[in-house]
């Protein structure tokens, strides 16, 4: 009785394996994040203070963490922080809770960003910051 049982079994419980591990590979927005991406683009209020070639860095982990560097070009500075994030999936907000930062006043703050995903890019908006520069328009592609 007990071999008839495992010949049963055995196949009935790959196949839950195989479909779960298939379910898990499901792409969602928030496992799309996970990664490296590397800076494209950064517009604030139609200018574009990093230049034509911007160098920068973003990671998002499984566990909810995130860092970002972007080295400062000219007259932007160079922006460097990191800290926990959550995806609403459903409207595409991106909440990033700044645990530290090189610039001052920054730690302990949340930042919304708007969320696109279109393949390998991945495009970052900022609301109008009332009487501040402008809406802030990053674009970054997948480096991993």
């Amino acid at each position: 009785m007990k071999t008839i049982a495992r010949r049963l079994l055995t196949p009935l419980l790959a196949a839950l394996f195989v479909a779960g591990a298939a379910a898990a590979e499901t792409p969602t927005p928030a496992n799309r994040l996970v990664g490296h991406w590397s800076l494209v683009s950064v517009a604030i209020g139609g200018q574009k203070p990093y230049g034509a070639d911007p160098q920068g860095s973003m990671f998002f982990d499984v566990a909810g963490h995130y860092a970002v560097v972007v080295i400062g070009v000219g007259g932007a500075g160079a922006i460097a922080y990191f800290g926990e994030y959550t995806l609403d999936e459903a409207t595409g907000a991106l909440s990033l809770h700044v645990d530290a930062s090189n610039r001052a006043g920054a730690a302990g703050r949340d930042e919304k960003r708007l969320a696109q995903l279109d393949g390998d890019a991945l495009t970052l908006r900022s609301a109008r910051a009332s009487g501040g520069l402008g809406g802030v328009t990053l674009v970054w592609k997948r480096a991993d």
